[in-house]
């Protein structure tokens, strides 16, 4: 089953036609040390989808992403991940991690115009009106990523990553490793429940 992206896509959340919705669009030129997304009201969302790209200010920054419950950062080592790198040379890398303190999306994106990461996410947060057994099933993401590095070499990324934790996150935060992000755009949709 495809997804449909109705006419009234990218309107207002008022709007109940639509499957998605456009929730938040943004693009800046100024420096930021985080892209967070507060207050979503979860129970009208079965997932997320974050489509963007961001520029960190320091070489060789990863890209990482953490839960958000009532505005602080969901940080217990309780993250798994697995990412598989490709090379232009047909090569490939995996890496994986668990029990982590966050999710890692991408590794060492260059800090330069043209370099950094790009992706497109699929977030799924549990919310209240979960049965105890689908908490559980949820705070899992999936996603596909660009990262260019300070040479200019390509990777392509796949990645998967989970919360193990019984909580309710309405939000999302995303952070380089070190530094902060000098450039960045994304847009936000939403898929009503």
């Amino acid at each position: 089953m495809g997804v449909f992206i109705g006419p009234n896509s990218g309107t207002n959340l008022t709007t109940n036609t639509a499957s998605w919705v456009k929730i938040a669009k943004n693009t800046g030129g100024s420096t930021i040390n985080n892209i967070t997304i507060d207050d979503l009201p979860t129970a009208n969302f079965r997932c997320l989808r974050l489509i963007g790209g961001v520029i960190p200010g320091n070489d060789q920054a990863y890209l990482n992403f953490y839960f958000r419950t009532d505005g602080s950062d969901e940080v217990d080592d309780k993250y798994s991940y697995g990412i598989t790198i490709n090379y232009p040379n047909d090569t490939v890398y995996a890496s994986s991690r668990q029990n982590e303190g966050r999710m890692q999306i991408s590794q060492n994106g260059g800090n330069v115009a043209g370099e950094g990461h790009r992706f497109d996410m699929l977030i799924q947060m549990s919310n209240g009106a979960d049965t105890a057994q689908s908490v559980d099933l949820g705070n899992f993401c999936t996603w596909n990523a660009i990262r260019i590095d300070q040479s200019g070499n390509f990777r392509s990324m796949t990645g998967t990553g989970w919360y193990d934790k019984s909580a309710h996150p309405n939000g999302f935060k995303l952070q380089p490793g070190s530094g902060q992000f000098n450039d960045y755009n994304y847009i936000l949709y939403g898929l009503l429940t």
